[in-house]
This record gives C-alpha cells, structure tokens and sequence, in this order.
C-alpha cells in the first residue's frame, strides 16, 4: 500500500506518467521533431517522422541472461512518502509511488538546424576569434 501526503507537479508532458499504488504495466512513447530555421524567408514543409532513420531503428532492450535469487520480508508493507515537488515530467518519463510490474519508456527526438548560407557568412565574418 503506498501513502502519500503531497506531491505538487507543475507540468506532465509527452507520454510521462504519474502513477501513484501498484500497477501491472506503463508503457510511454514520445516521438519529437524539432526544426529550427534562420532565414530571411520561411517556406511551410511538411515533416514526417518516418522520413528519419532515428524513427524506424528498432529499439535495443538487452535480456537479463542471470538468474535472480531474491527473498522478501515486509515486516511493514507501505510505502510512505512524505512532500514531493515537481517542477516538470516529460518525454517518456515515470514519476512512480508504488509497484510496478513493467515498464518501457521510449523517447526519439531529432533536431534539425537550418541555417541559409548568408546568415552563416555573417555569423563567420563577425566572429571574434582569430586561428
């Protein structure tokens, strides 16, 4: 049994969980694309995920080969928390009080700077540093 007093979270994003006592399986994904652009005009294009190869990999979950011993005693079985505070869960993440059977988490994120050549030239040309 899982006793909180208080938990204050400001933000759960993109796929995370809060999950307070027990549960068998969470599962969260969370695919990103961010596209920064720095020119003198903005063309609208369309962006899909699969256009990536970071998207299509498949995930690597390596096998627990070892064989697992264990013994338990719960001369008291809750679990107590006192105050927690939160400033943010995102992309794929697990904020958890209690037991949890499984869990897989995935998070891609794919960044993409644009920069026109122009706006590069004057970035070099009003560089401070000397070779």
């Amino acid at each position: 049994m899982s006793k909180v007093k208080s938990i204050s979270t400001k933000t759960i994003l993109f796929s995370s969980t809060m999950q307070i006592g027990d549960c068998s399986y969470i599962d969260g994904k969370s695919f990103a694309l961010a596209i920064q652009k720095k020119s003198e005009t903005f063309d609208s294009v369309d962006v899909y995920f699969e256009d990536y190869d970071i998207f299509k990999k498949p995930i690597y979950i390596p096998r627990l080969n070892e064989p697992v011993i264990s013994r338990f005693s719960n001369p008291n079985p809750f679990i107590r928390v006192g105050n927690v505070d939160i400033i943010g869960v995102s992309t794929s993440s697990v904020v958890g009080v209690g037991n949890v059977g499984h869990i897989r988490m995935e998070s891609r994120v794919k960044h993409i700077r644009e920069i026109s050549k122009k706006t590069e030239e004057k970035l070099i040309e009003g560089s401070t540093t000397t070779a």
